[in-house]
């Protein structure tokens, strides 16, 4: 005689059963069928949904894919990828493509930064989290291509930077224009570039003008404190002249 059996898809649903079923009021109204299917669906879906199952997957299908693996690698790009909510409470994702992965609709993780994140860049290994509110967050980063890197998307042609503490992305050469200039018209101000020194090239000359790290004899520009640079070349006025800068970033040292 075949034994009996029930699937579960959730712990909820288990619980559900359990309580609506297995009654203990003393009517013999349990039965070694219901004990017995009851106590191998929870096996079954001990053995499917958690670290007891195999540990890692591997798909190259298309659509929107589920996570059926506690661990799973991407080797081709699917529509968009999710995750059961009910155990498991940890998802290593490994995009082994050139592309980024998107999450499907209503699925998201916070990294490392607080920013809400919906794709798997490409190339990177994540390891996310439940966290205690409910939200999905990023814990840390498997080992490999993409560890440690901010978020690529929307950062195309861009260049990883780094303060000496954390990394970010931008662009190593800037171009100018006297729009960008405070109204001074000798005033230029940028605060992403408060962590770099640079090297400024004028296009009216046409060559590098100087710093002091430069030429201490022959000084054009300076420095300004919050990331920016003053031009002190006589009769340079961009409220009232077109100049066109091109500034190259480099690191302190």
């Amino acid at each position: 005689m075949p034994l009996p059996s029930i699937t579960y898809s959730s712990i909820q649903q288990l619980l559900n059963d359990i309580n609506t079923r297995f009654v203990p009021n003393g009517m013999e109204l349990i039965t070694g069928d219901i004990g017995n299917s009851q106590l191998n669906g929870l096996a079954n879906f001990i053995v499917t949904y958690t670290l007891n199952s195999g540990l890692a997957g591997i798909s190259s299908s298309t659509g929107v894919i589920p996570l059926s693996k506690p661990v799973t690698l991407f080797t081709t790009v699917p529509t968009s990828i999710n995750w059961p909510d009910n155990v498991q409470n940890e998802y290593y994702i490994i995009n082994a493509t050139a592309s980024n992965i998107p999450l499907t609709s209503g699925y998201s993780y916070v990294d490392q930064y607080g920013v809400s994140q919906t794709v798997i860049p490409a190339r990177t290994s994540i390891h996310i989290a439940k966290a205690t509110n409910g939200s999905w967050i990023l814990v840390s980063n498997l080992g490999g291509a993409g560890s440690g890197l901010p978020p690529q998307t929307g950062h195309e042609g861009e260049f990883l930077t780094t303060n000496g503490t954390s990394s970010s992305w931008f662009s190593p050469c800037l171009f100018i224009t006297s729009a960008d200039f405070e109204v001074d018209g000798v005033t230029y101000i940028n605060t992403d570039i408060v962590n770099n020194k640079y090297l400024l090239f004028l296009n009216d000359l046409p060559r590098f003008v100087y710093s002091v790290d430069q030429n201490p004899s022959q000084i054009e520009w300076e420095y300004q404190a919050g990331g920016g640079f003053k031009m002190l070349i006589p009769g340079f006025d961009a409220s009232a002249n077109d100049h066109y800068l091109f500034l190259f970033l480099k690191g302190f040292n």
